[in-house]
Protein backbone atom coordinates (compact mmCIF):
# COMPACT_ATOMS: atom_id res chain seq x y z
CA UNK A 1 0.00 0.00 0.00
CA UNK A 2 1.40 3.40 -0.94
CA UNK A 3 1.08 6.54 1.20
CA UNK A 4 -2.01 7.83 -0.64
CA UNK A 5 -3.72 4.48 -0.16
CA UNK A 6 -2.80 4.47 3.53
CA UNK A 7 -4.14 7.98 4.20
CA UNK A 8 -7.32 7.48 2.15
CA UNK A 9 -8.01 4.25 4.08
CA UNK A 10 -7.01 5.16 7.64
CA UNK A 11 -7.37 8.97 7.67
CA UNK A 12 -10.20 9.52 5.22
CA UNK A 13 -11.89 12.80 4.58
CA UNK A 14 -15.53 12.11 5.28
CA UNK A 15 -18.77 13.77 6.21
CA UNK A 16 -17.36 14.91 9.59
CA UNK A 17 -14.72 17.65 9.38
CA UNK A 18 -13.01 19.74 12.07
CA UNK A 19 -13.01 23.49 11.57
CA UNK A 20 -11.71 25.28 14.65
CA UNK A 21 -10.45 23.82 17.94
CA UNK A 22 -9.54 25.71 21.12
CA UNK A 23 -8.56 24.56 24.60
CA UNK A 24 -8.64 26.65 27.79
CA UNK A 25 -7.78 25.57 31.34
CA UNK A 26 -10.82 24.98 33.57
CA UNK A 27 -11.43 24.26 37.24
CA UNK A 28 -10.56 20.93 38.89
CA UNK A 29 -7.79 19.97 36.44
CA UNK A 30 -10.16 19.97 33.50
CA UNK A 31 -10.06 21.75 30.17
CA UNK A 32 -12.73 23.72 28.36
CA UNK A 33 -12.80 22.76 24.66
CA UNK A 34 -14.64 24.49 21.87
CA UNK A 35 -14.81 23.20 18.32
CA UNK A 36 -16.52 23.86 15.06
CA UNK A 37 -17.48 20.66 13.27
CA UNK A 38 -19.04 20.34 9.85
CA UNK A 39 -21.20 17.39 8.97
CA UNK A 40 -21.83 17.32 5.25
CA UNK A 41 -22.98 20.93 4.62
CA UNK A 42 -24.07 21.72 8.18
CA UNK A 43 -21.65 23.52 10.55
CA UNK A 44 -22.10 23.63 14.31
CA UNK A 45 -20.26 24.94 17.34
CA UNK A 46 -19.69 22.48 20.17
CA UNK A 47 -18.40 22.76 23.72
CA UNK A 48 -17.16 20.18 26.24
CA UNK A 49 -15.44 20.26 29.62
CA UNK A 50 -13.28 17.20 30.07
CA UNK A 51 -10.09 15.79 31.54
CA UNK A 52 -8.30 16.09 28.19
CA UNK A 53 -8.69 16.69 24.45
CA UNK A 54 -9.43 13.04 23.62
CA UNK A 55 -12.23 12.95 26.16
CA UNK A 56 -13.61 16.27 24.93
CA UNK A 57 -13.67 15.22 21.26
CA UNK A 58 -15.22 11.86 22.17
CA UNK A 59 -17.98 13.77 23.98
CA UNK A 60 -18.51 16.12 21.02
CA UNK A 61 -18.72 13.21 18.58
CA UNK A 62 -21.31 11.59 20.84
CA UNK A 63 -23.28 14.86 20.88
CA UNK A 64 -23.51 14.89 17.06
CA UNK A 65 -24.60 11.25 16.86
CA UNK A 66 -21.21 9.75 16.03
CA UNK A 67 -20.28 7.88 19.23
CA UNK A 68 -17.06 5.89 19.15
CA UNK A 69 -14.97 4.13 21.75
CA UNK A 70 -11.19 3.88 21.77
CA UNK A 71 -9.93 0.34 22.32
CA UNK A 72 -6.24 0.97 21.67
CA UNK A 73 -4.00 4.00 21.14
CA UNK A 74 -0.47 4.17 19.69
CA UNK A 75 1.60 7.26 18.86
CA UNK A 76 4.80 7.85 16.96
CA UNK A 77 6.75 10.90 15.93
CA UNK A 78 8.16 11.44 12.48
CA UNK A 79 10.30 14.54 12.33
CA UNK A 80 8.18 17.35 13.73
CA UNK A 81 4.88 15.52 13.20
CA UNK A 82 2.99 13.22 15.59
CA UNK A 83 0.98 10.29 14.24
CA UNK A 84 -1.77 8.74 16.36
CA UNK A 85 -3.23 5.32 15.57
CA UNK A 86 -6.55 4.42 17.24
CA UNK A 87 -8.49 1.19 17.25
CA UNK A 88 -12.06 2.50 17.39
CA UNK A 89 -15.39 0.75 17.93
CA UNK A 90 -19.07 1.47 17.45
CA UNK A 91 -21.89 -1.09 17.66
CA UNK A 92 -19.47 -4.05 17.63
CA UNK A 93 -17.72 -2.74 14.49
CA UNK A 94 -14.03 -1.94 14.80
CA UNK A 95 -11.53 -0.10 12.64
CA UNK A 96 -8.09 1.45 12.83
CA UNK A 97 -7.82 5.17 12.18
CA UNK A 98 -4.84 7.51 11.90
CA UNK A 99 -4.45 11.20 12.67
CA UNK A 100 -1.58 13.60 12.10
CA UNK A 101 -0.65 16.81 13.87
CA UNK A 102 2.02 19.06 15.31
CA UNK A 103 1.16 17.82 18.82
CA UNK A 104 -0.08 14.64 20.44
CA UNK A 105 -3.43 16.30 21.16
CA UNK A 106 -3.91 17.49 17.58
CA UNK A 107 -3.01 14.09 16.13
CA UNK A 108 -5.36 12.33 18.57
CA UNK A 109 -8.30 14.61 17.77
CA UNK A 110 -7.72 14.10 14.04
CA UNK A 111 -7.54 10.31 14.54
CA UNK A 112 -10.87 10.38 16.41
CA UNK A 113 -12.52 12.22 13.54
CA UNK A 114 -11.01 9.75 11.06
CA UNK A 115 -12.36 6.88 13.16
CA UNK A 116 -15.82 8.43 13.25
CA UNK A 117 -15.74 8.88 9.48
CA UNK A 118 -14.68 5.24 8.98
CA UNK A 119 -17.30 3.80 11.35
CA UNK A 120 -20.16 6.22 10.77
CA UNK A 121 -20.05 7.64 7.23
CA UNK A 122 -23.05 9.84 8.06
CA UNK A 123 -23.56 11.24 11.55
CA UNK A 124 -27.06 10.70 12.93
CA UNK A 125 -28.24 14.26 13.45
Amino acid sequence: MDWNGFTSTYAPEGSIRLGSWTIEPAARDQIDCRATLSIDDRTMSLHAKASGPISAMTSMLYDIGAPIQILSLHQRTSGDQVITFLLCENDDRQCWAAGFGASSDEASVNALIAGANRLLPTARL
